[in-house]
């Protein structure tokens, strides 16, 4: 089998985790243009050459999977640089996620984490790699993003007594603390969640009391309820009095991302996504380290151990108005994702540079052309495509108002508009 300078079509794996959303709702489905089963939620449309669930690419009318065409293939599919770069392995997973209820709290590791808890743990952490990723809402998305600024957090504890007197001195400490230096609030924070998610696991018994507790202040506030104390309640009919992950709530930053918008989360931050439908961009890796709201495996003190508790606001990402194309820079060596915008009718000239790209349309419908011999194919929404690194230039022509999301190697963008 030879890879040809030519665009691949991909056939992706959909996850039906718990929390995706379900029946006529359900996103992914409408996306792909396939019928939702009744009571199925579709949670993640997984694109990329990850061995839990390979993309299939298809060749002469066989599906081939990914991971397997780029072992045959590295140099041709990855290019000399990214396949010297990454382990001839595809540096990035693309996904999309459509949350219909709460992700599980979460951090992951960095790279040298990631490799001491593979070889400590590989049933829970099943790869070595780090896990930097990229949120970017497709409509609307509601998540948690890092701890929030210092003041911010004192104040919680100050409103939320339960959770101050369940974390006793380590509350007192940092409640006491006058002006902090950024490394001083950070040791403070650190100490706040560690007393917490340590305590939790000790005494379990507290915990549902002082969870009990606050609902029950809630309950009897007399007042219109905020979003995260709604919240708070709704999830504690979900999970009990007795999931750390409903006092993390209070201690995170609450952030709502519109169309186009996208936050970077590197390791050790705290994240959850709350609601909505979103394009996420990651390192190759599925390690996860869970803290609460969920009934999956939660490894407090590996969490504690590789936190980054730097309290303070997320850096939000967003396009520039009517741009008709944003490139959304995180520090991440393994991807780059941009976002493109065309007018019916509208064309673009893509000189490719020698890494892998992978396409996918969300809106409307591509025409592509490529070759000397003016080679044609044909991409509707849902559809996605791997770009070769043996490809060179071809054309994109939109057939109706197209929205595409693009994923490389950084360094590897070359696009002439």
């Amino acid at each position: 089998m030879k890879i040809r300078p030519r665009p691949y079509r991909l056939i992706n794996q959909i996850q039906h985790y718990a929390w995706g959303a379900r029946g006529a709702a359900a996103f992914i489905p409408r996306l792909l243009n396939i019928p939702a089963e009744p009571g199925q939620p579709y949670a993640e449309l997984w694109i990329g050459a990850h061995p839990k669930a390979p993309s299939e690419v298809v060749i002469k009318g066989a599906r081939v999977p990914l991971d397997r065409l780029i072992a045959a293939h590295p140099r041709e599919i990855l290019g000399e640089t990214v396949a010297m770069a990454f382990g001839e392995r595809l540096p990035f997973l693309f996904k999309v996620l459509s949350a219909a209820e709460a992700l599980s709290i979460q951090v992951h590791p960095n790279k040298a984490q990631a490799i001491a808890l593979h070889k400590r743990d590989p049933a829970h952490y099943p790869d070595a790699n780090h896990k930097p990723e990229i949120a970017i809402a497709l409509d609307s998305l509601t998540l948690l993003a890092g701890f929030k600024p210092f003041a911010e957090i004192a104040a919680t504890l100050a409103a939320v007594p339960a959770l101050a007197d369940f974390t006793g001195a380590a509350a007192e400490r940092l409640r006491a603390a006058q002006r902090p230096t950024p490394a001083e609030a950070a040791e403070l924070v650190g100490e706040l969640y560690a007393t917490l998610l340590r305590r939790s696991l000790t005494d379990q018994e507290a915990l549902a009391v002082a969870v009990s507790r606050h609902a029950r202040q809630l309950r009897e506030a007399g007042r219109p309820l905020g979003e995260i104390e709604e919240r708070f309640l709704a999830l504690r009919e979900k999970y009990g009095d007795d999931d750390v992950g409903l006092f993390s709530l209070f201690l995170l930053n609450l952030v709502h991302l519109q169309r186009g918008e996208a936050l970077f989360t590197p390791a050790g931050v705290p994240h959850a996504y709350l609601e909505g439908n979103l394009i996420e961009c990651m390192a190759n890796s599925d390690n996860v380290v869970r803290a609460g709201l969920t009934p999956k495996f939660r490894d407090v003190e590996t969490l504690v151990e590789i936190l980054a508790p730097a309290p303070g606001r997320p850096a939000i990402l967003r396009p520039s108005p009517d741009a008709q194309e944003t490139v959304y820079h995180t520090p991440a060596s393994e991807f780059e994702v941009s976002r493109w915008e065309l007018r019916s009718g509208q064309s673009r000239r893509v000189t490719t540079s020698g890494g892998p790209e992978v396409y996918l349309v969300t809106r409307g419908s591509i025409q592509l052309r490529w070759g000397t011999n003016g080679e044609t194919a044909t991409f509707g929404q849902g559809e996605s495509f791997l770009v070769p690194a043996v490809m060179g230039i071809f054309e994109i022509l939109a057939q109706g108002h197209t929205e595409i999301f693009r994923v490389v190697a950084p360094g590897e963008s070359n696009v002439n508009k």
